[in-house]
């Protein structure tokens, strides 16, 4: 990459949209000049259910970051979240169309052709991104792009990323109605490992599960490359469901109390007192004791982790890990989930990580801060720089305009729905 070059990220979540701009300085390094953060709804389970507010909270992000930067942003690239997508391995050999002048960047182009066109899909299935693992060239192992190489013909090893066709159409949808185009979409576990895991980890062999609210990311590395990748539809809130429904209390009680006894083992607890419950519907057995709930948090956490190292062993991953790490806002906060790690998964060595970022003030900008890193250094057949322009009087106004005219829509949406009910 070159100095200047800039990259805008989004990262699109359930309940938060968050944006970061990043450029590359005279260090070759990103550096953030504009950040953004907004609410977000109209996504349950992973799917867009309504692309207008999701794309609405995606102009508000971005907004943030524009007026920080100072530039006006016309693309970005877009994570997307596991329980969309699928991984599949290829082991494709091309040719070179000019052997003797060395390999160019247009001979990967064209490999990457051949595999999309060659890839088995599934009904409603798009191919979002090729990743390549290694290059083979005169027998002789790559991990960067072997531009100039002299050779006939060439291998590449890749992980092929298979998402689905209707999340892609919603993503799609509601960049547009954020008036954006797509560089790109980005495999969040990529974005995140980017900035979690150390270049040691991820040779030597490495678990990152990254549990959020409603589901767990799990990715195995080994040798440096993504090995195994798949999200399980479970997370923290289902320990504050289990709690509610096991005192038979509301959501928000079991929350705060899953807050205050973050606990993950009952063998922890110093001090079994009594605790109150406020929101039961009969007053009745309204005393329990603290490791009672600690009980509900440590079996849903050993359930997680068993239901991970079964899942693991089936596809044989499980040897040849040598770390785990456990980030995500779900369980990475609760004391003692690195020990129930350690008896369960039976892997000794364990890690917490909840990065704390040079020049981005929240953490929630964690995801989106690792895949403007990640783009940064991809190969020349892969990177493409954001659209933006630098906020002049003009393109000033223009924006000034268009937010008067979305105003102006919604006012006239807001009546138009007020008269239809008389």
């Amino acid at each position: 990459m070159a100095i200047g070059d800039i990259i805008v990220g989004l990262d699109i979540g359930v309940s938060k949209v968050s944006c970061v701009i990043g450029q590359v300085n005279k260090f070759s390094e990103i550096e953030v000049i504009g950040y953004g953060l907004s609410n977000n709804s109209g996504i349950k389970r992973g799917q867009i259910l309504d692309y207008e507010r999701v794309g609405q909270s995606i102009k508000d992000a971005v907004n943030s970051a524009e007026q920080i930067s100072e530039l006006s942003v016309n693309s970005a690239y877009v994570n997307i979240k596991g329980m969309n997508v699928r991984i599949e391995k290829v082991v494709m050999e091309s040719e070179v169309e000019r052997p003797n002048d060395g390999m160019t960047v247009n001979d990967i182009y064209n490999l990457y052709t051949k595999i999309q066109i060659s890839t088995r899909l599934e009904r409603d299935e798009q191919i979002i991104d090729i990743l390549p693992s290694a290059y083979v060239v005169n027998g002789r192992i790559y991990k960067e792009e072997p531009i100039g190489a002299f050779c006939k013909t060439f291998q590449m090893e890749v992980e092929v990323v298979i998402a689905r066709g209707d999340y892609i159409d919603g993503v799609q949808k509601s960049l547009k109605y954020a008036g954006l185009k797509i560089d790109g979409l980005i495999l969040e576990t990529l974005a995140t490992s980017n900035i979690i895991l150390m270049p040691e980890e991820k040779q030597n062999g490495v678990l990152m599960l990254d549990v959020g609210g409603g589901h767990t990311d799990i990715s195995v590395y080994k040798k440096d490359k993504l090995e195994f990748y798949t999200t399980l539809p479970v997370g923290g809130d289902h320990i504050t469901n289990d709690i509610s429904l096991t005192f038979d209390i509301s959501t928000d009680e079991a929350e705060k109390l899953k807050r205050q006894y973050n606990l993950a083992l009952v063998s922890m607890i110093t001090n079994n007192h009594e605790v109150k419950l406020t929101s039961k519907a009969v007053a009745s057995n309204d005393i329990v004791k603290c490791s009672e709930i600690v009980q509900v948090i440590e079996a849903r956490i050993k359930e997680i982790y068993q239901i991970i190292r079964r899942m693991l062993q089936e596809k044989g991953m499980i040897t040849g890990i040598s770390t785990v790490v456990l980030t995500g806002q779900g369980i990475s906060n609760i004391v003692g989930a690195e020990e129930l790690a350690k008896r369960t998964l039976k892997i000794n060595n364990v890690r917490v990580c909840s990065p704390k970022l040079i020049n981005v003030i929240k953490p929630q900008h964690t995801t989106v801060y690792g895949m403007v890193r990640y783009i940064s250094g991809l190969g020349l057949s892969k990177h493409v720089n954001s659209d933006v322009q630098i906020v002049t009087e003009s393109t000033f106004k223009d924006k000034i305009l268009e937010g008067i005219e979305n105003f102006k829509d919604k006012i006239f949406f807001r009546n138009k729905k007020e008269k239809k009910k008389f």
